[in-house]
């Protein structure tokens, strides 16, 4: 029974992952981050051919060429991965459904290890997995749930071995985060997170010698890193030092390290209450969306039980992960000015695994009737699974996006097209079409079509605060220069006055 339930968890979670895969429109992030590893594997080179090279600050200096703006890992995983099954967008989105696997797997390792019961293990990880935002999260082309998952691996890893062969455990676990670390800087959670483990657990028998087994990892990757960087130096610094103080709204990546509580507040208003339906981005219509809050609730309510159940917060195990979410909180209020929502699937698991310890405790301590636990957590995940095929049935991807390039297909032609790079997954990513917010304001070039979705009017809006000159061009070009032919969906389309077509 145990592995019937194990099976359909991880069956219902690929069967989930698939599905938004397939019916969720493609972002900017994804055709940003597959041109590099496309380019590796068809021209030799990781350039980021698909964003415009002309920027006025540097920080897309040579972004044509290299790819520095990004950690280098997911791209070579990338490149690995469309080697075996193709290149194209759905593939993409299954390699982060391959390492959320890793990453459900490796939550029942850590939760077997650390308490003994396979119920528990179970429990856990089945929340994990049929988590929304973890689904989602596993379902987007983005390195995030890569960089996740090893630092999972890495916890996993080292519980499982540190009492058989500290060396190893240490050699394998540190191995694990330096790759987390090289597909996303949010790998110093994973790092934070493992330095905690070890002294919590072993500080005792931690010796200066396990400090140079842990050395090895490092120097091995600083040096396949600083090799790709001694290619283009001054490159590198221009586009990873852009990139890394780059913001949204005149706030940086790292201003919450300035102003914490400020951080905080936009912490939980920014990060939690949009990504629980309570923001004007939140998926679904508004009405519906505002149910998830109810999923973020039951989260902060197996915290606070956790934390108040005196047979959990001095269970040394349980202790170790209560405290491991509170560094994971923390840092990543800190020096995530920009409050990114899919950074969550770092802490979805912290939370479910808080919610699993909680609920075990009422299961099994026998206060109260046992319906009483049954009925919330159905409805608890109903949220979850609804949302996930309420997200299906949506079908952004073809009742939006195709309809969308259709007509730009139908009606461009050869003529140059200025949108964001999610379009080049269906017209090419060698077709006539350019990626520049500023349309040509740098670079001069004059498009034909112009394609305005919610990444474009979040973009002119963060200019608008930015650069005055460069947003009443924009704005200018919109009203002036090009009129409307197109609006269905999430797209509007502008043509340029006097084309003929």
């Amino acid at each position: 029974m145990y592995r019937l339930i194990a099976t359909c968890v991880l069956g219902l979670y690929l069967v989930l992952a698939t599905g938004t895969a397939l019916s969720k429109r493609p972002w900017s992030d994804e055709g940003w981050f597959i041109s590099p590893a496309l380019n590796l594997i068809t021209r030799g080179y990781m350039g980021t051919s698909v964003l415009e090279p002309v920027e006025p600050r540097g920080q897309q200096k040579g972004i044509d060429k290299y790819t520095y703006w990004i950690m280098p890992l997911d791209i070579l995983a990338q490149a690995a991965w469309y080697k075996i099954t193709g290149f194209g967008l759905f593939q993409m989105r299954m390699l982060s459904a391959v390492w959320g696997l890793v990453g459900i797997l490796s939550w029942w390792a850590i939760m077997y290890t650390l308490s003994g019961s396979r119920n528990v293990a179970l429990l856990a990880s089945s929340i994990i997995a049929l988590d929304y935002t973890f689904i989602t999260g596993a379902s987007f082309g983005r390195m995030d749930m890569m960089c996740a998952a090893l630092s999972f691996a890495a916890y996993a890893a080292y519980l499982m071995l540190r009492e058989r062969n500290l060396a190893l455990a240490i050699l394998a676990s540190q191995s694990l985060v330096v790759a987390s670390g090289l597909t996303h800087p949010n790998g110093i959670l994973g790092l934070t997170g493992l330095i905690f483990l070890t002294l919590y657990f072993d500080r005792k028998s931690v010796r200066p010698r396990h400090f140079f087994i842990a050395l090895i990892p490092y120097i091995i990757g600083s040096i396949g890193w600083g090799l790709y960087i001694l290619q283009s130096p001054s490159v590198f610094v221009s586009q990873f030092i852009g990139n890394a103080t780059a913001g949204n709204n005149n706030v940086g990546r790292l201003d919450g390290l300035l102003a914490p509580w400020s951080a905080l507040k936009r912490e939980i208003s920014l990060r939690y209450l949009v990504a629980f339906g309570m923001g004007p981005h939140s998926a679904g219509s508004s009405s519906l969306a505002a149910l998830k809050i109810f999923i973020l609730i039951a989260y902060f309510a197996g915290i606070v039980g956790a934390l108040f159940v005196r047979p959990i917060r001095t269970h040394r195990g349980y202790k170790a992960l209560l405290i491991l979410l509170g560094i994971y909180f923390v840092i990543l209020t800190l020096i995530d000015g920009q409050k990114l929502s899919w950074y969550l699937v770092h802490m979805i698991p912290l939370f479910a695994v808080s919610l699993a310890l909680f609920l075990n405790w009422l299961w099994t301590s026998t206060r109260g009737p046992r319906w009483a636990i049954i009925g919330p957590m159905l409805f608890f995940l109903a949220l979850q699974l609804g949302g996930i095929v309420l997200r299906i049935r949506q079908n952004d991807y073809g009742r939006s996006y195709l309809p969308a390039v259709q007509f730009l297909k139908a009606n461009a032609g050869s003529g140059l097209i200025m949108g964001s790079t999610d379009l080049a997954f269906q017209l090419g990513f060698d077709a006539n079409l350019v990626d520049d917010i500023r349309l040509g304001y740098y670079s001069g070039k004059r498009p034909d079509f112009i394609v305005v979705d919610e990444i474009y009017e979040d973009a002119f809006k963060g200019i608008g605060t930015q650069n005055l000159t460069v947003y009443q061009y924009v704005i200018d070009m919109l009203a002036n220069q090009y009129h409307p032919v197109y609006d269905h969906g999430h797209y509007k389309i502008y043509a340029r006055n006097g084309l003929a077509r």
